[in-house]
């Protein structure tokens, strides 16, 4: 072999190995975990009712639904053993985070509470919001119904209500069509009456949504409002939550 033959032949030895470091993949240790955020400490009333555990943190009065995963079971466990009945609230302490997981609608994420770990539940304390919200002329953003977590489709409006002192006219969205009809209150009672709506029709996530809000508000007796939150009850039975959004 001549002498510009060698030369040549190792230049391409060494590109070869050049090639083949890059190609290699990278340790998956030193793979950062956009995905894991450290958890942080959370206060935040729970409650689980038929597979539909939800968080409401003290700190916002935000709902998230409560994701099977992680140490979720221990929290499930201690609520259950705490002796509150199955649907009621009780306030814990505990180290999570809060991520996007899918949704039971196609192509769409919602945030999910992700337990770490449980650290105390408190049965006889609550959160104590300092401000609270106005029944009338507030815009109401429907995000709970029969004890499950609300989410809009991917292009449809929000389910929400105004009530107005004018005339004591409701209004609204209830997932799919518009909504319109009078209400009555009076203290803490509170019912709804003449309620009609257009005749669109939408998708089944948004037409379910809309059958349990008009049946909400075909059985709504008294309603409870705590900081920006606002419930509708039926005598004892929680119908709906809505969030006060302010535009």
């Amino acid at each position: 072999m001549g002498k510009w033959e060698l030369i040549t032949a190792v230049v391409f030895f060494l590109l070869l190995i050049g090639c083949k470091q890059q190609e290699s993949p990278p340790d998956s240790s030193e793979i950062p975990r956009s995905d894991s955020p450290e958890g942080m400490e959370l206060e935040g009333m729970f409650r689980y009712m038929a597979d539909a555990p939800l968080f409401r943190d003290c700190r916002n009065n935000k709902v998230y639904p409560v994701s099977m995963e992680g140490k979720y079971i221990d929290l499930e466990r201690a609520y259950l053993n705490s002796g509150i009945e199955s649907g009621e609230e009780i306030l814990v302490r505990l180290e999570g985070r809060l991520l996007e997981r899918p949704a039971m609608e196609e192509n769409s994420n919602i945030i999910k509470l992700i337990v770490d770990k449980p650290h105390n539940i408190l049965p006889d304390e609550t959160c104590t919001p300092a401000v609270h919200a106005e029944l009338i002329g507030t815009y109401w953003k429907l995000v709970e119904i029969d004890g499950k977590a609300v989410n809009a489709p991917q292009d449809m409006k929000e389910a929400h209500m105004i009530l107005a002192s004018a005339e004591s006219r409701s209004h609204g969205n209830a997932g799919c069509n518009n909504f319109f009809g009078q209400f009555e209150t009076n203290e803490d009672s509170l019912t709804f009456s003449a309620t009609g709506s257009t005749r669109m029709a939408c998708p089944q996530a948004a037409m379910d949504t809309e059958r349990g809000f008009f049946a909400a508000l075909d059985t709504t007796t008294r309603y409870v409002i705590s900081g920006l939150f606002l419930e509708l009850y039926a005598d004892d039975q929680l119908l709906a939550r809505f969030e006060a959004i302010y535009l």
